[in-house]
């Protein structure tokens, strides 16, 4: 999974249409985290490592953009994480989760369970 930052970072790049660069993220990484040009730019290269982001050089800079979208991250990354949460929480865990939800959640929750239970 994601740290904090990266997960900060990725979201603002999955919300671009287009490709960015360090200092677009860290403009919009401003607006809600004060954090170092340098240090976004040290993250994007290690995202870029991971195979998360590809970029193209434009001039001096990279731009940057998604290797997947959101989804497709997500739809990978979440059953390990539901089977690490289980494995150390059981039950417990489905609770929690139930409890933090708010009305809007839970009812696309109970309309996801009448769904499945139909197929």
């Amino acid at each position: 999974m994601l740290g904090e930052l990266e997960q900060k970072i990725m979201d603002i790049i999955w919300d671009k249409a287009t490709s960015v660069s360090v200092r677009q993220v860290a403009d919009s990484l401003q607006k809600t985290r004060d954090c170092a040009y340098t240090t976004v730019m040290t993250i994007m290269k290690r995202l870029f490592d991971k195979g998360l982001l590809k970029r193209e050089q434009k001039g001096k800079q990279y731009l940057y953009f998604p290797t997947r979208q959101r989804e497709e991250y997500a739809k990978k990354k979440l059953p390990d994480l539901y089977e690490k949460i289980m494995n150390s929480y059981g039950s417990f865990a489905i609770t929690q989760f139930v409890d933090s939800l708010d009305d809007e959640d839970l009812k696309l929750l109970k309309d996801y369970l009448d769904n499945s239970n139909d197929q």
